[in-house]
């Protein structure tokens, strides 16, 4: 037990081990697998390495950037590499090995040399490409047919991006007022999030699939480190396997990704995009207003080809057409006369025949006339007499009927000694329809008497003489 030692004794050793046996520093390849900067400005990394065949991590360390080291080391990656400086980078590092009895193992990063990672990430590049190759998808979306007026587009891109806007003014305000639809998906362009973000902006739109004609991917300008996301397999994959055909504005003059290498059409700028659809619709135009010339031509190529034939058949067929001409007038002529001569004979018969008719008719509607005339003399005092003696009776019934009326009068029935019982404003009309204890009203001709009933007899109905 002489060996025992507290853990603060022990933690002092393995320092005094180490300072003693890692006294200069080392350079140190690692990938970053988690990155976060404090509030000082102090950098915070968790460096790993895996083995060559997986994602297998065998190896791991904490790393820290002092403030002071990462204010100049950060923009001389970024610049130098055109990458963010952000996890997932495979990095070469100058390192001090530190040991606190507290905190712990930590390298302390002094340096970083950028052109390890920029020959990591063409590495890396090339693998994506290479994998696209070999799965047979690099020109799956090159090989979709583009509509030849391509006019309702989605739009993948930020929405307060000036690159957006861009594309939007001059989509819209084309000089030859050709009409655009288009619908934008909203997505990071940038950043952790971005290929994301795209992907799921791709999945949206393969919804409405068939309401588009193509997609827009665009971005403004930026920093070369920001186009990252754009190197990577999964989007470059969504994009080459895309059922609609792609159009890519994301880089600038001198920059060419994974995903523009998978796209259909690959544009530098948003702009261009814009001016890519523009100029398709101006190239159908174009095609339209050719054909159109080439028809007009040969219509009238035709037309005259066909007038030249009409005038030769003319030539042809005009000495025999008038020779038939005349020759038919001369028949029609004979054919007048014979029927001209016809016809007299037929209307000099006809009117001598209606001249002896009309005679006979005369004759015989006076006879007619005579004898009607006596009937409907007789008729008329006939008539006189029967509607006389209707009147007359007609007269009677009205007076009976009058008199009738009087005597059948309720003031004259109850003058005449009867009266009219009612119970609840109704009449009672038999003594079923009243018991014990009700109260009955009776209108007399003169006066009205309120009655309670003090029992009921059920008598035969003086008019059926039944109970």
């Amino acid at each position: 037990m002489d060996n025992k030692l507290t853990l603060l004794e022990l933690n002092q050793r393995i320092k005094e081990t180490l300072n003693r046996e890692f006294q200069s520093t080392y350079w140190v390849i690692a990938e970053i697998s988690e990155l976060k900067i404090n509030r000082k400005g102090h950098c915070y990394l968790d460096l790993v390495e895996k083995d060559e065949l997986g994602d297998r991590i065998v190896a791991k360390a904490k790393g820290i950037v002092w403030s002071y080291t990462f204010r100049m080391l950060k923009p001389y990656f970024e610049t130098t590499t055109g990458r963010e400086f952000k996890q997932g980078l495979k990095i070469m590092v100058n390192v001090s090995v530190e040991f606190h009895e507290l905190y712990g193992y930590s390298l302390y990063i002094h340096d970083i040399e950028p052109s390890y990672t920029l020959g990591e990430i063409a590495r890396r590049r090339l693998e994506v490409i290479k994998k696209l190759e070999d799965e047979g998808i690099i020109e799956m979306n090159k090989q979709l047919p583009l509509s030849q007026v391509p006019q309702k587009i989605a739009v993948i891109s930020s929405k307060t991006a000036a690159g957006y806007r861009d594309f939007i003014e001059q989509l819209n305000n084309n000089p030859y007022g050709y009409i655009f639809y288009s619908k934008l998906f909203p997505a990071y362009m940038q950043g952790d999030e971005a290929e994301d973000s795209i992907i799921k902006a791709l999945e949206k739109i393969y919804q409405y699939e068939d309401l588009f004609d193509a997609v827009a991917i665009i971005r403004g300008g930026g920093a070369h480190a920001d186009l990252g996301c754009f190197d990577q397999y999964h989007l470059a994959a969504n994009v080459a396997q895309f059922p609609l055909p792609v159009i890519t504005g994301i880089g600038h003059e001198k920059d060419e990704s994974v995903v523009d290498m998978t796209a259909h059409t690959k544009m530098k700028t948003p702009t261009a995009v814009a001016d890519f659809f523009v100029s398709k619709a101006y190239e159908y135009e174009e095609k339209l207003l050719g054909l159109r010339d080439v028809v007009v031509e040969r219509t009238n190529q035709y037309i005259n080809l066909e007038n030249q034939k009409l005038r030769n058949l003319y030539s042809q067929i005009y000495p025999n057409v008038k020779s038939i001409l005349e020759k038919s007038r001369n028949i029609l002529e004979i054919r007048k006369e014979k029927f001209l001569h016809i016809h007299r004979n037929f209307l000099n018969k006809k009117q001598q025949n209606l001249t002896a008719y009309s005679k006979k008719l005369v004759s015989s509607y006076e006879l007619s006339f005579q004898k009607n005339f006596h009937e409907l003399k007789n008729y008329e005092r006939n008539i006189g007499n029967l509607v006389r003696n209707y009147m007359k009776s007609q007269k009677k019934h009205m007076e009976n009927l009058a008199k009738a009326k009087e005597y059948l009068d309720p003031k004259n029935v109850l003058k005449r000694g009867f009266s009219i019982t009612q119970k609840d404003n109704q009449t009672v009309k038999s003594s079923r329809q009243v018991k014990k204890g009700d109260t009955i009203k009776t209108c007399l001709y003169e006066g009205k008497l309120v009655s309670q009933i003090d029992y009921t007899e059920k008598e035969e109905n003086i008019i059926t003489g039944k109970k």
